[in-house]
């Protein structure tokens, strides 16, 4: 009688150690397929957050190049009499680049953070090289050359901030064919588009055509003003 009892359990057992390895077998794989999702979730974000820093930096610079142009210098007279020397232009472009001049005496280092000492004036131009990169340089030395700020560039545009005529103050984004008059601009906002393999960004508007961009493509905006323009 206890010989067809032990053959039952037996079997029984071996069932449930198949049922248990079928468990086990899902489980692992679960947590493999959870892991992969956790490590590619992970190079996701850490390329779009090398992207942000590339785009916030290149801006940046833009920015504070921008905040400094047309800084009057001090100039003496003969007769030790102090006054402004002020710039004729600081700021010209199109929708595509940009010119930024500088003192100099005030702003010692160029856009690429060379310092120049023998010239009066210095003036960056922004501009999408035929590489596809944001490049710069100092346009009124004949011995420098573009140097590549960023990689990887679609698009890079600007729209500018004129001050209009009239008894109150009234500002207007324009385009540079728009600008009537370079000397009334007080701003611009500058727009850097990119594509970044691997990189799944937030939907963002083409700088442009102002349509939605698909993923990967990006476009990344900022402002700036001219601290040292008139009112």
């Amino acid at each position: 009688m206890s010989t067809p009892s032990r053959h039952k359990q037996y079997g029984h057992t071996l069932v449930q150690s198949l049922v248990g390895m079928v468990l086990s077998a899902w489980v692992l794989t679960a947590a493999f397929a959870a892991f992969a999702w956790v490590q590619s979730n992970h190079q996701h974000m850490q390329t779009m957050a090398e992207v942000h820093d590339r785009l916030h930096a290149a801006l940046a610079l833009i920015q504070i190049r921008v905040s400094r142009a047309g800084a009057p210098a001090l100039q003496f007279d003969a007769q030790g009499q102090v006054s402004f020397l002020l710039l004729p232009a600081s700021l010209q472009g199109s929708n595509s680049n940009l010119s930024l001049t500088h003192h100099s005496s005030l702003t010692p280092a160029d856009c690429q953070g060379h310092q120049v000492s023998s010239l009066p004036l210095i003036q960056d131009d922004f501009k999408r090289s035929v590489r596809n990169e944001l490049s710069c340089k100092d346009t009124l030395r004949s011995n420098t050359s573009y140097q590549a700020l960023l990689d990887n560039i679609q698009q890079l545009g600007f729209v500018y901030a004129q001050s209009l005529p009239g008894a109150e103050p009234q500002m207007q984004w324009r385009s540079a064919n728009q600008v009537s008059d370079w000397q009334a601009v007080r701003g611009l906002q500058a727009c850097i588009q990119t594509k970044q393999a691997g990189a799944s960004p937030p939907a963002t508007l083409s700088c442009n055509t102002g349509l939605a961009l698909a993923a990967p493509a990006l476009a990344w905006r900022g402002v700036a003003h001219l601290r040292h323009a008139k009112p």
